[in-house]
């Protein structure tokens, strides 16, 4: 009866382990944002903001806020050192703002989008850009 005790008692530690270990490394991420955004051409709506990495090998990500949702394909990037906070940058022009990047805490991959044609005129008309950074957390 004993070893039986022992065999269970090992058993829910291990399963606990792996759901610690399963939340620490969600693939998803939540900011709330103060403004409406645009990602690939579709303006996003203010609000909670959540998005899901997904994909083995060729990532995108999920992204939804409030009541749309849309999939990016993202430039993955590295960093030599693990990221300290997970960030949502965007970049600012004039009252327009562009999802640019995502950046996960305890992470080296960071992903970030191409450059949009509407904001490729933005920049081409010299309007000033401003870049915005989120806090994010995991839900």
């Amino acid at each position: 009866m004993k070893k039986h005790a022992a065999a269970l008692l090992v058993l829910m530690l291990a399963g606990l382990t792996a759901l610690v270990n399963a939340q620490v490394i969600s693939p998803r991420t939540t900011a709330r944002v103060p403004f409406e955004f645009i990602v690939n051409g579709k303006t996003m709506p203010a609000g909670e903001c959540t998005i899901t990495v997904q994909g083995d090998g060729v990532k995108s990500l999920w992204i939804t806020s409030g009541s749309q949702s849309l999939l990016a394909i993202p430039i993955a990037t590295q960093s030599a050192n693990p990221n300290e906070r997970t960030v949502f940058q965007f970049r600012r022009y004039g009252d327009r703002y562009f999802l640019a990047s995502i950046s996960r805490r305890g992470e080296t991959t960071g992903y970030e989008l191409p450059v949009q044609k509407m904001e490729a005129e933005l920049r081409a008309r010299n309007v000033t850009e401003t870049d915005v950074l989120l806090l994010a957390s995991h839900p």
